[in-house]
């Protein structure tokens, strides 16, 4: 137990900032510690997780059943969803965006399992309408490039706007159509002693309370 190598997955989102941020910790904590990295989605990721082909997984709970007797669950932060179009869209970014208002628009989703398309799906049940989905791709960064290449519209989670809010329009959800995630980091309780994996706890914990002095 925690010798030498840690298989952590995560949601390709959270490579922009969380990710490198808790490597960076976690390389100051154990320098000699490996860190494998497998990306997914949500589902994937947990069902690797119960299998034991992965030691920790950092995921979006709100979409997932968790087990609470089993799997162990560090909450990171709560994130927004974002309406994000392309940047020839006619927009208005400094209002909320109802989706009522976007019926004949094109969208671009994320296949099923990942996080948000769950939130795809629940925000436009609550619009009343079915969305044309032009297509549906595995990994988030495919989704906005398809945006930017203005294929259609989106839904973003707001850990993605630093990168892209000067290549696409931007535009918070209304209230009845917020879906906020709440990402975390879970792995097997009866692994809660192993060190790799208290160092990657502690790590996240202090991850957790810059972004709540930060906020």
């Amino acid at each position: 137990m925690g010798q030498g190598r840690l298989r952590v997955g995560t949601l390709y989102s959270l490579t922009l900032e969380t990710v490198p941020h808790l490597i960076m910790g976690m390389k100051l904590r154990r320098p000699d510690l490996e860190l494998d990295l497998t990306m997914g989605s949500n589902e994937a990721l947990l069902k690797m997780l119960e299998d034991g082909v992965l030691d920790a997984i950092l995921i979006s709970i709100s979409e997932s059943e968790i087990d609470r007797n089993s799997l162990e669950v560090l909450p990171l932060f709560h994130d927004d969803i974002y309406l994000a179009a392309p940047m020839s869209a006619a927009l208005d970014t400094t209002a909320k965006a109802d989706l009522r208002h976007y019926r004949h628009e094109k969208f671009v989703s994320l296949a099923e399992g990942f996080a948000t398309y769950a939130g795809f799906q629940e925000a436009f049940h609550i619009a009343g309408f079915e969305p044309e989905i032009v297509t549906r791709v595995n990994d988030i960064f495919s989704m906005l490039s398809l945006v930017q290449a203005g294929v259609g519209f989106c839904l973003m989670p707001g850990r993605m706007k630093k990168m892209y809010e000067n290549t696409v329009k931007l535009q918070k959800l209304a209230e009845p159509y917020q879906m906020q995630q709440l990402i975390a980091i879970v792995f097997a309780r009866n692994r809660e002693r192993d060190p790799s994996l208290l160092a990657l706890a502690a790590e996240g914990r202090m991850y957790a309370r810059t972004l709540n002095q930060n906020g």
